[in-house]
């Protein structure tokens, strides 16, 4: 669920007007879709398969068609074609991008179709997490629920109070110069 952390911020950030309730959700269940590979184990692909976990799910073309979609789902999200597209393929590819940046699996098939080469950024500070639920409810389920705190809810909190702050700053200056 820390996945939700990036629309999440990028609402407290750009504030209501440009990311409705409507978009927000969205965003959220596109920052979690990638994770719906996860039933490639159940039906017996390989991890390593381009349709495995953290394969074409979490690909930039994934990323791309999902932004599409919200595009063009505009008005129901309350929001216009670019702003849709850009906060749900933001909030998407955030998902890649941070379990790149995990301790574990791997890697990540960004470039799929085109490759199915498995990427990890350089630094590699998040705990990889557990698959299933039950396995949270464990000593490992709580380091991995610390260092997503640490890594990703701490830093968006800051993120975000940051980008708050400067929206409220910015939008004061426009106010009183008017």
């Amino acid at each position: 669920m820390t996945h939700v952390a990036v629309p999440l911020v990028l609402r407290m950030g750009f504030g209501k007007a440009k990311v409705s309730n409507r978009l927000v959700i969205l965003a959220c269940i596109a920052a979690i879709l990638p994770d719906v590979d996860v039933i490639a184990f159940k039906l017996g692909i390989p991890y390593a398969s381009a349709f495995g976990h953290r394969g074409f799910s979490h690909s930039l073309l994934s990323v791309v068609i999902v932004g599409l979609f919200a595009s063009i789902c505009y008005k129901p999200l309350k929001s216009d074609p670019k702003w849709a597209f850009f906060i749900v393929s933001l909030s998407m590819a955030s998902h890649g991008i941070l379990d790149s940046l995990t301790n574990g699996g791997l890697g990540i098939a960004f470039l799929w179709p085109e490759s199915n080469h498995r990427y990890f950024l350089p630094w590699r500070p998040i705990e990889v997490s557990p698959i299933g639920i039950k396995n949270f409810f464990t000593a490992r389920g709580l380091q991995v629920i610390l260092s997503e705190i640490v890594w990703v809810w701490f830093s968006c909190l800051m993120i975000g109070i940051i980008t708050l702050t400067l929206r409220k700053t910015l939008n004061r200056r426009v106010i009183d110069n008017v």
